[in-house]
């Protein structure tokens, strides 16, 4: 009996649904079956009544339930018992400093803090904020910061940094005054010039947007940089731009989100040659993004 096959189990029980108890644990329907048909036997009686459309506990399993949701809290917490443990016989080396420049940042990182509290025991992750981008380069640098992550930007070279690529991101767009006709959801980028753009950051904050920007430029859009005018009409149909860091899990009742290419590349910056305990938390952490992707940021595509 595995802590894998009771987590399912439970899992299934509490949402009802085999489908939705494997997308919550991101593995296969047939899989998560197989788990749960190995738990019975190994029980020697079985937990659902097997042939019905709906999720139905048999007696034994409604008896079995509750003891198997204890067996997992003490699991759970055994293992964090032993972490601990082994965590004051075996203190890390030092903290990893993340560095972050605004808050949208650094509650990303506080979030893949709380999904991986193995990794914190570990690594001992801190925040370290920074007044803007170039103190992030500064800390990197300087080595005051180990890591951080940010989208992809010209800045990164030019600094001699390092970059990392985790995932690509869509671009968000908020709309102001559009006219019904404009698409809801997704948008093409001739569908999205059909408004005026106004970038949330300078465009040149990622390389996306900078390319975006000038695709739009040359089929005649109208693109306005954050303080390059005093002021501009109001009424005019708009778009506001942002990469989903700035706005993760959209509600697209009030957001489109624009197709070209393949989105902003988001990941890590390091000094240019990084020790070996910051690359193995970046793979180990770069795995976990991966994973829980639609936790993190919700739907991108």
């Amino acid at each position: 009996m595995t802590e894998r096959a009771l987590t399912g189990f439970v899992k299934v029980v509490e949402l009802g649904s085999f489908t939705a108890a494997a997308d919550a644990l991101f593995i296969s329907q047939s899989a998560l079956s197989q788990q749960i048909r190995t738990l019975e036997n190994q029980l020697r009686f079985t937990l659902f009544q097997h042939g019905s459309r709906q999720v139905t506990l048999t007696a034994a399993g409604r008896s079995f339930y509750p003891k198997a949701k204890q067996i997992l809290r003490l699991y759970e917490s055994a293992v964090k018992e032993g972490i601990a443990i082994e965590q004051n016989t075996r203190p890390p080396h030092r903290h990893l400093f993340l560095a972050c420049q605004d808050t949208a940042l650094s509650t990303f990182c506080y979030e893949l803090f709380a999904m991986t509290p193995e990794l914190c025991v570990e690594f001992s992750p801190l925040v370290q904020y920074c007044a803007n981008r170039a103190d992030v380069w500064r800390a990197l640098d300087s080595g005051e910061a180990d890591l951080s992550f940010q989208m992809e930007c010209a800045g990164i070279a030019a600094r001699g940094l390092q970059f990392t690529p985790i995932l690509s991101l869509p671009e968000l767009c908020f709309p102001f005054n559009v006219p019904d006709s404009l698409p809801q959801r997704i948008l093409s980028l001739d569908e999205a010039l059909a408004c005026r753009w106004i970038f949330a950051f300078p465009s040149s904050e990622t390389l996306y947007e900078t390319e975006i920007a000038h695709q739009a430029r040359k089929k005649g859009g109208f693109v306005i940089q954050p303080g390059t005018v005093e002021s501009a009409a109001y009424g005019l149909p708009t778009l506001m731009l942002t990469p989903c860091i700035y706005h993760r899990r959209p509600s697209f009742d009030w957001v489109r989100m624009l197709r070209w290419g393949e989105g902003s590349r988001f990941g890590v910056v390091t000094a240019a040659a990084p020790d070996e305990t910051v690359l193995r938390y970046i793979e180990e952490i770069r795995t976990v993004i991966r994973a829980r992707q639609h936790q993190l940021f919700g739907i991108l595509n």
